[in-house]
């Protein structure tokens, strides 16, 4: 398996190029390494589209601006993390509790015509 070094931590990365070829036993396995013992991983040779990959990349970002950002600094834990305090939650935890809104169910971001 390749590790990437990204800032200071090594990340997986699995080229799905080799899951149609000779090589897709080992490519599984290591992708099941992957998700069992980090949880996550980089792939390469995905096939998607690098200017679609930017589009959503901006879609979501925009809608992160617009509907989340102000609620997410306004929370108990990031208030707590500013003024110094430490705090017992995990961050995966500190993310999905004080992060996602109550319900985002009307609050579907406008998708244009490119991306569907």
């Amino acid at each position: 398996m390749v590790l990437v070094k990204e800032r200071e931590m090594e990340i997986p990365v699995i080229d799905f190029g080799e899951l149609d070829g000779e090589n897709r036993i080992k490519t599984m396995s290591l992708l099941d390494h992957a998700c069992d013992k980090w949880g996550f991983f980089m792939v390469e040779n995905h096939g998607i589209d690098k200017d679609l990959m930017e589009k959503v990349k901006e879609m979501v970002n925009s809608h992160y601006e617009e509907h989340l950002k102000e609620k997410f600094y306004q929370s108990e834990m990031v208030k707590a993390l500013s003024e110094g305090k430490t705090s017992d939650a995990d961050w995966e935890s500190s993310f999905f509790i004080w992060h996602k809104p109550t319900s985002n169910i009307c609050k579907i971001p406008n998708i244009s015509d490119e991306l569907m």
